[in-house]
């Protein structure tokens, strides 16, 4: 019998689990090491406790329903996130995976080393790996949150209440997603935004209606100059600009973005750069030490789950013998879960003058479809992008309701090589938002 081949996974994250359940136990005995518990930082502290004050807010905002009181949410983000997780945890375990608990660091191009959180240490050797640490968020000094008046997404499920007004400094995804949910959970929200704007990687006629709707629910946008220095004192908090401009409230909330998580992993005795501050990999997930790979945010970004998930897959099916096919960015939808969503795929617009190509746009209002009109949800538009010569579908870009589920067919129109008739042949059940790409091909 062929000796099995030793497989780490470094993270236990949504890229760690999804590498773990993906990689082939007969091949390889699955070792997931994660210095917290099965999940990540998504699944506890960030991404989970989100979606739930999201949800919230979107069942506000599309049926009319009452907020609940704050305790009620943060004590179903630790009744979810333990369902969830505890999911994740049992799947592991039933697919032969060794979950390692602790802090695991290179001492060399095939060998770990883990400290425990009772203090122990162990070395493990590895014929194969798979680094999916995820990524940490960037708090410079003058805006480091202190969990009382500063806050960032890991301290929300812990807060009491809701203050009054809240400063979010940031205008990525996960700022543009507390300050829909914050102005939907009755915080008066002051949104201070450097000079990159609103979700600078997206769409930008996506993003100015998401930006006109936040306004018109109340949201003060304050966009241009960037916060120099975020102060607490007296039970409240003063943010400065840049250019000496002030704003107080009774909390500010800091997400100006995260970086790739590589600091503790000792990555030159791997044989790394030591420079290195993100791990690139190419279609088969393998980075610059072929033995090693890497899945999710410590690739760059964008920083979504989806493309951790894809990245894990390809990367521990490929380390372990399995066919799979290549690595595609064109197909990961991004996006973000406020209301009005906004999402994209592909080539957009914007993203085809950034590379010196054209293409073909065909946009169509949510307001075609009979399901938006009934959902009483007319507000937003798709634009299908298509190469002008073939018709091929490149991307497309959608604001409106449940974005991100109508851009799916799109990402598969995107990895099959399909043109714009591809997708006019076909008729989903009507009524439904899930017409709207293939209304767009056929009458756009």
């Amino acid at each position: 019998m062929t000796e099995k081949l030793n497989l780490v996974i470094i993270g236990g994250g949504p890229a760690g689990m999804v590498a773990a359940l993906s990689a082939d136990p007969e091949v390889a005995s699955i070792n997931l090491i994660s210095n917290a518990a099965v999940g990540g930082r998504a699944g506890w502290h960030s991404l989970l406790p989100s979606k739930v004050l999201l949800t919230a807010a979107d069942r506000h905002h599309q049926a009319g329903a009452d907020i609940p009181p704050f305790h009620q949410l943060t004590r179903r983000i630790a009744r979810l996130a333990e369902q969830y997780n505890g999911k994740w945890q049992e799947r592991l375990e039933a697919h032969g995976v060794n979950i390692i608990s602790g802090n695991a660091h290179f001492i060399g191009p095939h060998e770990v080393q883990i400290e425990s959180p009772n203090g122990g240490v162990q070395t493990l050797g590895f014929d194969k790996a798979i680094v999916a640490s995820g990524s940490t968020p960037i708090f410079p000094p003058a805006l480091k949150p202190n969990g009382k008046e500063i806050i960032a997404p890991r301290f929300v499920k812990h807060l009491p209440g809701l203050p009054q007004h809240m400063i979010v400094v940031g205008g990525g995804i996960t700022g543009a997603e507390f300050v829909y949910a914050f102005n939907s959970l009755g915080v008066q929200v002051t949104w201070l935004v450097d000079q990159y704007g609103v979700l600078p990687p997206y769409e930008r006629s996506v993003v100015d209606v998401l930006v006109g709707v936040l306004v018109e629910r109340g949201v003060d946008l304050v966009e241009g100059v960037a916060v120099a220095e975020v102060k607490a004192e007296n039970n409240s908090v003063t943010a400065t600009l840049e250019d000496g401009s002030l704003f107080a409230a009774e909390q500010a909330f800091i997400a100006i973005g995260r970086r790739p998580d590589l600091a503790n992993l000792n990555l030159s005795a791997a044989g790394f750069d030591a420079e290195t501050r993100a791990l690139t990999v190419d279609e088969f997930g393998r980075t610059a030490i072929p033995h090693i790979y890497a899945a999710g945010d410590v690739t760059g970004p964008p920083l979504v789950v989806n493309k951790a998930w894809d990245q894990a897959r390809v990367a521990a099916r490929h380390a372990t013998g399995r066919p799979t096919p290549a690595l595609r960015s064109d197909v990961w939808v991004e996006a973000v879960y406020s209301h009005p969503q906004v999402a994209q795929v592909g080539l957009t617009a914007m993203r085809a003058v950034a590379q010196g190509r054209s293409v073909r746009e065909r946009r169509l209002p949510f307001s075609a479809l009979l399901k938006s009109r009934l959902l009483d949800e007319q507000d937003g538009f798709l634009t299908l992008c298509s190469d002008p010569d073939t018709d091929v579908i490149l991307g497309a870009a959608a604001v409106g309701d449940h974005a991100a589920d109508v851009l799916a067919p799109i990402a598969l129109a995107i990895r099959l090589a399909a043109t714009v008739d591809d997708l006019a042949a076909i008729f989903p059940a009507h009524p439904s938002l899930s017409e709207l790409p293939f209304d767009a091909a056929r009458f756009a």
